[in-house]
């Protein structure tokens, strides 16, 4: 199996600020043809995402290495009316489970991918098979003019191809639904405040602004639970420093936002309330620290690198939190800032019971602070461990009831 991919990512940014990732030959630099114009006629009208297009993008190419490396010609295979054998079709899905690993993007936005050993998970074996299925299916649909010569041909033609697809999303897996994650808990959230305040002995290599705007990075999530694209994407102007208030708003495609990877706010927008200790601490960044940064002027993102002023990218962001993790491992192996979003949500729950607040009212709530729509079903994850805790509770009371109408040694004497 040879570990040389056939195909690359790259995304492009336009002037109007839109970013289209499109699948390049690797050695030639131009896009490839076929899915290209899969993803223009079928994806980006449908307002899809950079991300969602991506990882569309993924999928094919996850498909045309396979069939490189079986020397498999798509175009001939559909031309001629000749689809995937049942074999092949098994060899396809376990192929899917197969790990690459995405190599950093460099400036232009380009990402290559290698096989490496290792599997995936389901869910991404069953992304992967999806949106295959769905080239196979457009390929199949185009072809079908030039494959058929007759009404005949041209049912045997569908026929065959809807059973080639049947028999491929039959072998595709179904992704699990169920998250794992957790937030800190009370010793990691202390331990990651203790290290990351400016003044901590082991931050004293680190430059003030870095210190500083990594402490703010921290406090936001811990004390909003925010999503690591709001962060990324929030702005001095939207900030109300008299109400201390926060706008999240959704820009995407922002033809302000000079990074080519654009964070993206995936919730609705909303408005935030923050405490006066945040608050001080976002207004003496902008003031004492981010000021000092010539390329901060040039633009009002709140967080910025401190070579360029330009601001932080999403690789910038994940280097803050691989760091921690590698130089304080009580802060958590699996720390990164999407953990503290779940720990704001813990708390929320601690503080709900607390209060006593009924379900429906913390949904609401919860909803409200998180951008979930009023229909959203991710709130019922926290309620559901709500639940349990409160089984939890009813259930030990039992079974010390229990022990304690046990007659004793003496009664039975």
């Amino acid at each position: 199996m040879s570990d040389q991919p056939q195909t690359s990512i790259r995304t492009v940014r336009f002037r109007d600020g839109e970013r289209l990732p499109m699948l390049v030959d690797a050695q030639a630099g131009i896009p490839v043809f076929d899915p290209c114009v899969f993803v223009c006629t079928q994806v980006r009208p449908r307002a899809a995402s950079a991300a969602t297009i991506e990882q569309v993008l993924r999928g094919v190419q996850f498909l045309l290495r396979f069939c490189a490396e079986r020397r498999i010609d798509l175009t001939e295979r559909f031309a001629s009316g000749q689809f995937f054998d049942l074999h092949e079709l098994d060899d396809l899905s376990r192929s899917a489970y197969v790990r690459t690993q995405q190599a950093s993007s460099d400036i232009a936005g380009k990402t290559n991918a290698t096989l490496v050993r290792g599997h995936v998970a389901s869910g991404t074996a069953a992304i992967r098979l999806y949106y295959a299925r769905s080239y196979l299916q457009w390929l199949g649909e185009r072809n079908a003019g030039q494959a058929c010569q007759t009404l005949d041909d041209r049912d045997r033609y569908f026929r065959l191809l809807s059973q080639m697809l049947d028999r491929l999303r039959i072998r595709t897996p179904t992704a699990e639904n169920r998250s794992t994650r957790v937030g800190l808990n009370a010793e990691q959230k202390l331990r990651l405040l203790h290290v990351t305040d400016p003044s901590y002995p082991d931050n004293r290599g680190a430059s003030a602004f870095l210190r500083h705007r990594n402490q703010l990075i921290v406090m936001w999530g811990i004390g909003t639970g925010l999503r690591r694209g709001e962060l990324l994407g929030l702005r001095i102007g939207r900030l109300d420093f008299r109400k201390n208030m926060a706008s999240i708003v959704r820009r995407g495609h922002d033809p302000d936002d000079p990074r080519t990877y654009q964070p993206n706010t995936k919730t609705r927008e909303r408005a935030i309330g923050i405490s006066d200790e945040l608050a001080f601490l976002r207004h003496e960044h902008i003031v004492t620290h981010r000021a000092k940064i010539s390329g901060a002027r040039k633009h009002d993102f709140l967080l910025v690198a401190e070579t360029t002023g330009r601001p932080l990218s999403l690789a910038g962001f994940s280097k803050v939190f691989r760091e921690l993790r590698t130089g304080d491992p009580l802060v958590g192996e699996g720390l990164t800032f999407h953990v503290l979003r779940h720990t704001w949500n813990e708390e929320f729950s601690q503080i709900a019971d607390s209060a006593g607040l009924k379900p429906e009212d913390e949904r609401r709530a919860r909803n409200h602070a998180m951008g979930w729509s009023d229909f959203s079903k991710s709130a019922d994850h926290y309620l559901r461990r709500r639940t349990r805790r409160v089984a939890d509770k009813v259930s030990t009371r039992i079974q010390q009831s229990v022990i304690e109408m046990r007659p004793s040694n003496a009664d039975h004497e």
